[in-house]
């Protein structure tokens, strides 16, 4: 999208029409002091946005910039309006016409749509014309004479809308929402203990009304001291006591019951404890003892007769072998005079005797097993006997550790009934302190019941009882209102943080975007040669809340003091060039300088043009606005034009009663293809 052409009439300094057609490639305008250029580059703002921003000041002595937008000289213009022409790389125009009387033929929404895409900033049309046209009077307005945070906002509205700007938006809705249902709640709260503080000034009345009562003024001291923890509300102190009154009567029953329990016990103990119960117990004990020795002894007699008797059958046994053999032996005889049994040489007297002597040894063998059963079966008889009078001693011990057992665990239930019913521990062995002190109780109880009674039949407790359980539901009310306020409290934090959050995120992004900035500022400064000694420029972001963008050159120094007027316009240009080119929100491929030479040396005004002619190889379409005819002419040398894409020169002078016409208009065709060969060969 470029610019092809502007047409005024009654506009500012041009009383008569006037049409300027712009090169597709680049114009120059060029023309004194005075003559009109600015007003072409005003006419291209005022189409777009309806008014001029280059004037700090709006109103003055009375009047306003509107008063002078249009022609106030001699003569009357034949219309009043302003027509901006555009036009897209495939020839499709978009033209803006806004007159004096009518306005615009566009609305906001369809220029923007026109001449910026994508995500654009805030005042989209603002910032266009604001970074598509460079003033004289604002190129270090708008760049080194900005303060940091100024300069910030500039670039950041640039350079378009950042991403998750939305969600910025909607963090600001959140929180506004949150700080207003924070405020309701406040409200509310107020609204409520404002209800409260009149429900006390009642209740302290009330209260005043009902000690002059003689027989209330008592009734309300006894349930005082029977709730004496209880909160100060009569409502609150009827309660506790009727509660007091309810479990103190059941706590008197097991009182009671408490008592009989101990005089169970005791009973039981002086039973268990009699002289002739312990010697008994210790009777009992002596006799088992005695008879366990005994049962232990006779034990170890069975034991010793079966080891007997296991002897004697060994022997049996071996008697009954001897004999087999004896009488083998004396069946075979001898063989010649030999023993049958062991070989041995023996004569028949030998043999004989040897007979004899084994069935000796036979008869003395077997002699002894019958005595051994006989004496096992009077060990067992024995031990059986004593076992049995074991047994007895046993059960007899056993009866008096079962009387102590039930005596323990009486006693233990009669400590857990103290302990489950939060009884005196003191009253445990003295159950008839117990009933005295059950009697006292018992007094206390009908007292408070009187007491109760009483003030029930008050008509002055009962508007009390009204009052307090309004200022009780109030207070509930108030709290659960704290709650609210501190909920919504707490939800105004979160969302003031979400907000930092969000801000912080957009910051980063930010500065990701502003760091496209930083090669296009350094190139363009190199280029612009603002200083001899300090060649490169460079940019840094800080804070995270407020963000403060700072221009240094050399050692960390700020141009802004250490330039002078034309180094500070040069470096201004490289700023606002850049912040120019890295727009990335709009088709529009037109930049326009308004005289950007003024207070810049001849030496920077060359680098100035090189600028230029480097911007437009890139395709851009330049339109500068000088005073000088010789640099206008260099521009048209400089600036490259093409078949598709030409350039013109545009003159402009002031006519007839002072207003602006265009006096010359001519193409700046490409230069032909091969020309320095031809001059070289000639």
């Amino acid at each position: 999208m470029r610019l092809d052409f502007v047409e005024i009439c009654g506009f500012r300094g041009f009383r008569d029409v006037a049409r300027i057609t712009f090169g597709r490639g680049f114009t120059v305008i060029t023309g004194r002091n005075g003559v009109g250029k600015s007003t072409v580059c005003d006419a291209v703002e005022f189409a777009i946005t309806g008014s001029i921003d280059k004037y700090s000041v709006e109103k003055a002595a009375k009047e306003s910039l509107s008063d002078y937008l249009w022609w106030r000289g001699e003569g009357v213009p034949e219309a009043h309006y302003v027509i901006a022409s555009f036009v897209d790389d495939g020839g499709k125009p978009f033209t803006i016409t806004r007159t004096r009387e009518t306005g615009c033929d566009h609305s906001p929404e369809d220029i923007e749509a026109a001449l910026c895409g994508g995500p654009v900033p805030d005042d989209a049309l603002k910032q266009l014309t604001r970074t598509s046209i460079i003033r004289d009077e604002w190129i270090a307005a708008l760049s080194l004479d900005l303060t940091e945070t100024e300069r910030f906002d500039l670039v950041r509205a640039a350079l378009g809308a950042m991403e998750g700007s939305e969600a910025g938006s909607r963090a600001k809705e959140v929180v506004a929402a949150a700080e207003a249902n924070h405020a309701k709640d406040e409200a509310a709260y107020e609204t409520a203990r404002a209800r409260l503080a009149d429900r006390l000034t009642q209740q302290s009345e009330l209260q005043t009304a009902l000690t002059r009562s003689g027989d209330v003024s008592s009734a309300l001291q006894v349930v005082a001291a029977a709730v004496p923890s209880a909160p100060p509300e009569l409502t609150a102190q009827l309660s506790a006591a009727r509660a007091i009154l309810a479990n103190a009567r059941a706590r008197l029953g097991r009182m009671s019951e408490a008592v009989q329990l101990g005089r169970d016990m005791a009973a039981a103990q002086d039973v268990y404890n009699n002289p002739n119960a312990v010697a008994a117990r210790a009777a009992a004990t002596g006799a088992h003892d005695a008879a366990q020795r005994e049962h232990e002894s006779a034990q170890k007699a069975v034991l010793g007769a079966e080891q007997r008797l296991a002897r004697e059958e060994e022997m049996d046994a071996v008697a009954a072998s001897l004999a087999l053999l004896v009488e083998h032996g004396e069946s075979l005889g001898l063989h010649d005079d030999h023993c049958p049994l062991c070989a041995a040489h023996r004569t028949s007297e030998e043999f004989a005797a040897g007979l004899a002597i084994a069935r000796k040894r036979v008869a003395s063998l077997s002699s002894g097993i019958q005595a051994a059963r006989d004496d096992l079966a009077s060990a067992k008889a024995n031990a059986r006997e004593l076992g049995l009078t074991l047994q007895k001693t046993a059960t007899t011990v056993q009866a008096h550790a079962d009387d102590l057992r039930r005596l323990r665990a009486q006693e233990a239930a009669h400590v857990e009934f103290y302990d489950h019913w939060h009884l005196d521990h003191a009253y445990i062995q003295d159950p008839e302190g117990l009933e005295l002190a059950v009697e006292s109780e018992r007094d206390r109880l009908i007292d408070l019941e009187r007491a109760l009674l009483v003030l029930e039949a008050s008509q002055a407790v009962s508007r009390m009882s009204s009052v307090e359980s309004n200022i009780a539901v109030l207070r509930d009310e108030i709290e659960k209102l704290a709650r609210a306020v501190g909920q919504s409290q707490s939800a105004v934090t979160a969302a003031r943080e979400i907000e930092r959050s969000v801000r912080r995120v957009s910051a980063e992004i930010i500065d990701e975007r502003l760091a496209q900035i930083s090669p296009l500022l350094n190139e363009l400064y190199q280029r612009l040669r603002p200083h001899a000694d300090w060649r490169t420029i460079d940019y840094s972001i800080r804070g995270d809340v407020r963000r403060f963008l700072s221009l240094k050159v050399g050692d960390g120094l700020n141009p802004q003091f250490v330039f002078s007027s034309g180094q500070r316009r040069a470096a201004g240009l490289a700023f606002l060039l850049s912040v120019h080119l890295a727009r990335a929100w709009t088709p529009l491929r037109s930049l326009l300088l308004d005289d950007p030479v003024q207070h810049i040396d001849d030496f920077r005004a060359l680098h100035l043009v090189e600028v230029l002619a480097a911007l437009r190889s890139d395709g851009r379409q330049i339109i500068c606005a000088v005073e000088d005819p010789a640099l206008a002419d260099l521009l048209s040398r400089r600036l490259i034009s093409t078949a598709t894409q030409g350039g013109r020169r545009v003159d402009i002078e002031l006519g007839p009663l002072g207003a602006t016409g265009v006096v010359l208009e001519r193409e700046i065709y490409p230069m032909p293809v091969g020309v320095l060969r031809g001059v070289n060969s000639a």
